[in-house]
């Protein structure tokens, strides 16, 4: 059994998910992770898949399967060590929107060796005065949360822009 990185993108419209999903399924493949989401009118999918197939078959076989769909697939393999480690915090930046602020807040958080797990943002009120909200989830080991929470402080300091740091104690599944 492969586990393969499926991802999808095209303009967003009905019937993506389910044209691939069907693929999936009549395959014998079996989405074990996956992440899935409308940016600026374009649909993203990606999925860890569970199957037999090569990736070269599924990726010929799904581009066949939602040809009226205009997608752009990939398939790869996962390889080793692709696990990541479970998240422990979230932090939610918000403030004036400018360039720069993903950059400079990502920066920071792989300078204090953060691992990301999921990062949304969002253009929120655009207009004359928009405002960006950025939610990262990630993964901080427990000697380095104050060092972290220091860094993040300065560089959300000299961007202009508010934060929180707190600890995920919620757990969605």
């Amino acid at each position: 059994m492969h586990e393969l990185a499926v991802t999808a993108i095209g303009g967003d419209r009905p019937g993506i998910v389910a044209a691939i999903a069907e693929v999936l399924h009549r395959r014998g493949g079996n989405v074990e992770d996956s992440a899935m989401t409308v940016l600026g009118g374009h649909f993203a999918v990606m999925l860890l898949v569970a199957t037999e197939d090569e990736p070269a078959a599924l990726a010929r076989a799904l581009t066949q399967a939602t040809v009226d769909l205009d997608l752009t697939i990939t398939v790869n393999p996962t390889g080793e060590g692709h696990a990541s480690a479970a998240p422990t915090h979230v932090l939610s930046v918000y403030g004036a929107d400018k360039p720069g602020i993903l950059a400079g807040v990502t920066r920071c958080l792989a300078e204090q060796d953060v691992n990301i797990t999921d990062v949304e943002s969002r253009l929120l009120s655009p207009g004359d005065a928009p405002v960006y909200a950025l939610v990262v989830e990630c993964s901080i080991g427990e000697d380095g949360v104050e060092g972290v929470r220091d860094a993040v402080a300065a560089t959300c300091t000299e961007l202009g822009v508010d934060h929180s740091l707190r600890t995920l104690d919620t757990e969605t599944y």
